[in-house]
This record gives structure tokens, C-alpha cells and sequence, in this order.
């Protein structure tokens, strides 16, 4: 099992929920998350207190626990619908799950997230 986390372009993130439900991924966890990532920062001047201060950038955080066998159908989904080969097309995190259990019904392991 493992949790797949993909940082996205808020505008991209109806058109990628729309594909990974084609392609099968219907559970997930959406955050509206600020974030930067190796770009050079550009830095602000906060005119209300005089601070400076660099700029996040708006993402979408999804996160999706599947199985082993479906992260690269999952991976290859995202991708096609995200490269644009432009900075700030995105990041894709796959992590080990050791456990997982749904609290209602006491299901552990698979049969809890799917």
C-alpha cells in the first residue's frame, strides 16, 4: 500500500480529479496549500508593516492511498494531464503505508481504503 501525494496548479486540479476518476482513483484528500519550490524567490516589500518577505505560490495538495500495483497507472494519469514542460508543473510523492484502518467498521490493511 502506499500514499501518493501530488502537489498541483489549482487550475488543473478539476481536470486532473476528472481524469484519475476515468482511469479509476475515486478516493482522495484535497488541501489548498502555499508553497514554492526551487525557482528563484522573488521577495516583497509588505507595505502595511515594512516587512520583506518572499512569495508562496498557491497549489493544490492531493493525497490518494492505493494499492502497490496501481501507483504507476496513477503516476502516468497525472503526468499526462499536468506536464505542460513548464516550472511549476507539479511534484508526485509515493510513500510506504504500513497500516491503514477504518474506524467504522474495524476493516484494516487494503480493505480499509478501498
Amino acid at each position: 500500500m502506499k500514499e501518493v501525494m501530488l502537489i498541483l496548479r489549482p487550475k488543473m486540479y478539476f481536470k486532473t480529479k476528472e481524469a484519475l476518476d476515468k482511469a479509476g482513483f475515486h478516493s482522495l484528500n484535497v488541501h489548498e496549500v502555499t508553497g514554492r519550490g526551487r525557482e528563484p524567490v522573488q521577495y516583497v516589500l509588505d507595505e502595511e508593516n515594512g516587512e520583506i518577505r518572499h512569495r508562496l505560490v498557491a497549489k493544490r495538495l492531493v493525497d490518494m492511498f492505493v494499492r502497490d500495483e496501481e501507483v504507476q497507472d496513477l503516476i502516468e494519469t497525472v503526468v499526462e494531464v499536468n506536464k505542460t514542460n513548464h516550472a511549476g508543473d507539479g511534484k508526485i510523492f509515493v510513500m510506504p503505508v504500513e497500516d491503514a484502518m477504518r474506524v467504522r467498521t474495524g476493516e484494516q490493511g487494503l480493505e480499509a481504503i478501498i
